[in-house]
């Protein structure tokens, strides 16, 4: 099946066109500068055209399994809740992102890894979903049981990104435990609740199982050919072990000095579309607009909310000037090279046919008009 569309703002890996874009068979055959649209082609005036989105970074999955504080949903119906969300953001690719480690707002991470996994797994076969879900294991190293939770997924066919990270409170995004519980009080916790949550992140962990267990996953990561991304480094001897242990991808750094010596050793600087949106991190650490006005930022990931991502990329364009080819790339091209996908991020022939329609509206924002998977339209 063929079919072409022209639109006023495609974005290619070599500018911002009118064009005509020609598509068959789930992939895109050619781009063709175009004043206006032909005959027979599918006119999407104004409109932008660009590629589906590659998330490599979301905990959306987790809220949607327990959608309020000790209220578990089912998890099939939580997966196919998640993927629709996902994809009317423009998200054609995602990387579930799944913590191995204790607990978040009531939520079992250990009792709920196995029920998500196995739900998504699920939806795939059945044909149920809308964009590509892919997985990314998030490995707290402080935890005695990680490699319990983390060896029997780690030659899952859908595991595409493994990284290490320490949230015990006084390390790395949480040094600052103090501000974190004047933070957690100026949200509305009361003392005891702010207490009861410092607590709770010390549960389950024993810091002398950090050194092996961050050892067991760089080994894992080599033998199954899995990416691996450090989380949260804070300083240069951070940086310096996630290079030595051949990490691809710097995840939210918490300091520019961390994002500086990644960018020094060719990691892909990857920050959250929250942060970019609203300006800041929600925890006190480097904010995302900050790293673009270095020119330090190469990917950005939804991290909690999935529009976020589409947001980000054309306030890059509208506010700091970047290309369009540049800013989307943030957002496509980037986060799927960083973990090995080469079919899918450009507008290119030979690419996948993942598109996005984009209207533009209130106050610049971009607003997903029609998104597409190998060429059939999923939103």
């Amino acid at each position: 099946m063929e079919r072409r569309i022209f639109s006023e703002h495609v974005v290619t890996p070599e500018g911002l066109f009118r064009a005509e874009v020609t598509v068959r068979d789930g992939a895109i055959l050619a781009i063709e500068p175009a004043r206006s649209a032909s005959v027979g082609v599918e006119d999407w005036g104004a409109d932008w055209l660009v590629p589906g989105l590659v998330d490599i970074h979301t905990d959306n999955l987790e809220r949607h399994y327990q959608p309020r504080p000790g209220a578990l949903w089912d998890a099939y119906g939580a997966a196919l809740a998640h993927d629709g969300q996902c994809a009317s953001a423009g998200i054609t690719t995602v990387l579930d992102s799944l913590s191995l480690h204790g607990m978040k707002d009531g939520l079992d991470r250990k009792a709920s890894l196995g029920p998500m996994i196995a739900a998504m797994d699920q939806a795939t076969a059945d044909v149920a979903l809308r964009a590509e879900h892919l997985l990314h294991l998030r490995c707290e190293v402080t935890n005695p049981e990680l490699l319990d939770l983390l060896e029997p997924h780690a030659d899952h066919a859908r595991l595409r990104l493994l990284s290490v990270m320490d949230h015990t409170p006084g390390q790395r995004q949480t040094t600052d435990v103090a501000g974190l519980r004047t933070r957690l009080l100026a949200g509305g916790h009361s003392e005891k609740e702010a207490q009861e949550f410092l607590v709770q992140q010390h549960q389950g962990r024993d810091p002398s199982v950090a050194h092996d267990n961050r050892r067991s996953v760089v080994a894992i990561a080599r033998e199954f050919g899995v990416p691996l991304c450090a989380h949260d480094d804070a300083t240069v001897a951070h940086v310096d072990e996630a290079h030595a242990d051949g990490c691809v991808i710097a995840e939210f750094p918490v300091t520019l000095e961390a994002a500086r010596a990644s960018r020094d050793y060719g990691m892909m600087i990857c920050m959250g579309g929250p942060n970019f949106v609203r300006g800041s991190s929600h925890s006190g650490n480097l904010s995302a607009r900050v790293c673009a006005e270095e020119d330090m930022l190469d990917i950005l990931a939804s991290d909690y909310v999935p529009l976020s991502m589409l947001r980000s990329a054309f306030m890059l364009i509208d506010r700091f000037g970047w290309a369009p080819e540049k800013a989307l790339a943030t957002v496509a091209v980037n986060p799927a090279r960083s973990v090995g996908l080469t079919d899918r991020g450009e507008i290119a022939p030979g690419q996948r046919a993942d598109l996005i329609r984009v209207r533009r509206g209130a106050d610049g924002w971009p607003v997903p008009g029609e998104v597409w998977r190998e060429g059939l339209r999923v939103a």
